[in-house]
């Protein structure tokens, strides 16, 4: 029964190709097993991923968009406790958006950190995070979050199976369309991004300006601005943040 439960969900996942496309079956999963959303981080360093149009993929797995905005805007995947957590453990937990919650009571968490729970409490009750370490020492995890935090213990024992190893399926498939969408972009003769290039837009896609850019790389603000000129061009995008999103979506660059 084990067996052939992986086999099914390895088939799902190994036919979506896109990000957008894997992480809506997540979405869709999540619901099947009765818990009211999912979501995911690749590692510390990541913020969430975007599609071509520039949405981020948690809205399109029904997050709202406020809650989304929050989270990218003020950075928390970078000091989230959930993913702190992560990189002590290794089995699934349970926790709740709650500064009330034993688990973080005992954690000793700081104003930021109880700042990203009271966001998330906003909209859901809590959930169970599945951590996913991965070669090269890079952690990701899958939450799968209720509501009504009353159910939490309930619905983890009934799906835990279920989601840790949908969890671990989920990322290394992410991970393999990342390498594979960043293969075929760097194989394309028309699409070739400078060193330069990939910095430059690297530092746009966390909210630095022409002229911050440009004291980083030891370049004026019109030298800045020519690199991400042409990486526009390159990437045959319509403007800066189109540029970003494309870009996200190949790998070619991180959002801190």
């Amino acid at each position: 029964m084990a067996n052939s439960l992986e086999k099914h969900y390895r088939d799902e996942f190994s036919m979506q190709n896109t990000i957008s496309g894997a992480s809506n079956l997540l979405a869709d999963t999540a619901r099947r097993l009765d818990w009211d959303l999912a979501a995911f981080n690749i590692n510390r360093e990541s913020n969430m991923p975007r599609l071509n149009d520039g949405t981020f993929v948690s809205t399109a797995m029904g997050w709202p968009v406020e809650i989304v905005a929050g989270w990218t805007e003020r950075r928390m995947a970078s000091y989230c406790p959930v993913m702190q957590r992560c990189g002590r453990v290794t089995d699934s937990f349970v926790w709740q958006c709650s500064a009330d919650d034993p688990h973080w009571s005992k954690a000793k968490l700081t104003a930021e950190q109880f700042a990203v729970l009271d966001h998330l409490g906003r909209y859901v009750g809590g959930a169970t995070t599945v951590p996913v370490h991965r070669p090269g020492g890079k952690i990701g995890y899958v939450s799968w979050f209720l509501r009504d935090a009353s159910k939490l213990d309930e619905r983890h024992g009934e799906t835990y199976y279920a989601t840790y190893l949908l969890s671990h399926i989920f990322i290394r498939r992410i991970d393999e369309i990342t390498a594979s969408n960043k293969l075929m972009f760097l194989r394309n003769e028309n699409i070739s991004l400078t060193a330069r290039e990939i910095e430059c837009l690297t530092w746009a896609a966390n909210g630095k300006t022409e002229e911050e850019i440009g004291m980083i790389i030891e370049r004026s603000h019109e030298t800045a601005r020519f690199h991400l000129r042409n990486a526009v061009q390159k990437l045959n995008a319509s403007n800066r943040t189109h540029a970003v999103a494309l870009a996200c979506s190949r790998g070619l660059i991180t959002v801190l």
